[in-house]
């Protein structure tokens, strides 16, 4: 009978220096830098560490990357003299993310860079954009920002003047021209230019038959957030100002994007539409507050109701709505918007509302590093 002998290689040790030099960088969970600056260790807790939590702090951790990136071939083209190659990474990898709801499905992350060669603006908006995303939009930001914002402005002037850029990359930089200018602070301007020439760009959109708009996931995208947009904001625009909405060329396209699945707010778009019809404000909390509504209820159920009982109820219902939604799921990016406006409305007898409303918005000021404080503190 056979015998076999089994030999094992010796052990090797490896010095500190050796194990060092071997160490997996990729390995390294993000740790938030208010965790390190007080040395105290990062538990690792995704979205936001357990840590800042506790102590109500803004935690500024770096979000898992998507676990398969997207590789795409760059193109030598004349932008390249003018791209931040930092900035444009940071937008691929975080800054498109505030946008939509599932990372895995963002239309203006990596899939961008095959029309940003056309639009220089396009690329200057992208970099405006990152740099202020960097300082959470705060108004003190690295002179870079603005810098780019104006290059874009000048850069989108000439090519709105020449005509040779499709409407679609000029409506995606008009977009992002009011996510920066949002950013300014300015209370006495609040960017209704750009909504204005958004609709214009909307309907060249729509009228260029070179290009069909249905066939192109993007120019869908660009036409269902302009219907967000304007059902979010329009309310700031003066009556006189205002454009109508129910149009047969947009009603004719809204029914033709059906219930196309949008990145940012899922198969809604139809409802959007309407809602944007409907006295194109946010929502009745809105609609009696601002406009001072001071008539007398057309519904019989509400005619002995006062209004400041009824929007308080509005409000209690919103809040408790969108708390049922859990805190890491990615429709928080849907969420900043409605519990802002609900949770101003809370009294000082809403005590835990109140304190999930604000622990709800520094969660996602965590995850978004976009900064918003409610009022009812």
């Amino acid at each position: 009978m056979s015998s076999f002998r089994v030999r094992f290689e010796s052990v090797k040790c490896l010095s500190p220096a050796t194990q060092e030099g071997f160490h997996d960088n990729s390995l390294e969970q993000p740790t938030a830098p208010s965790v390190k600056a007080r040395r105290v260790k990062c538990d690792e807790t995704f979205p936001v560490c357990l840590c800042c939590v506790r102590r109500g702090l803004i935690c500024s951790s770096t979000p898992r990357l998507s676990q398969w990136q997207i590789e795409t071939r760059w193109y030598s083209s004349p932008v390249d003299t003018i791209v931040n190659r930092r900035l444009l990474q940071y937008w691929l990898e975080r800054v498109c993310r505030i946008l939509v709801i599932d990372p895995e499905d963002n239309p203006v992350s990596f899939p961008v860079l095959e029309h940003i060669q056309e639009s220089p603006a396009l690329v200057h908006i992208i970099q405006s954009v990152s740099a202020r995303h960097e300082q959470y939009f705060s108004a003190e930001v690295a002179r870079i920002a603005p810098e780019e914002r104006g290059k874009a402005l000048a850069s989108f002037r000439n090519e709105i003047g020449t005509g040779k850029t499709r409407p679609l990359l000029s409506m995606l930089t008009a977009l992002l021209l009011a996510l920066s200018h949002g950013a300014d602070r300015d209370m006495t301007d609040l960017g209704k230019w750009h909504l204005i020439a958004a609709r214009t760009l909307i309907n060249k959109m729509l009228e260029d038959t070179s290009h069909p708009w249905n066939l192109n996931p993007l120019f869908r995208l660009c036409l269902a957030i302009y219907l967000y947009w304007d059902m979010g904001c329009s309310y700031l625009v003066h009556p006189d100002e205002q454009q109508e909405l129910d149009t047969p060329g947009l009603s004719l396209a809204v029914q033709q994007v059906g219930h196309w699945h949008h990145p940012m707010y899922g198969s809604c778009t139809d409802l959007i539409f309407i809602l944007g019809n409907l006295g194109r404000k946010h929502g009745l909390i809105l609609l009696y507050r601002i406009c001072g509504w001071n008539d007398t209820f057309t519904n019989p159920c509400l005619e002995e109701t006062g209004l400041e009982l009824l929007i308080h109820r509005y409000a209690l219902e919103t809040v408790n709505h969108l708390l049922q939604i859990l805190a890491s799921s990615n429709y928080l990016n849907f969420q900043s918007l409605p519990i802002l406006t609900a949770g101003s409305e809370l009294r000082r007898e809403d005590n835990k509302l109140r304190a999930d409303v604000r622990h709800r918005l520094t969660r996602f000021v965590s995850c978004k590093s976009i900064a918003c404080q409610p009022s009812c503190s």
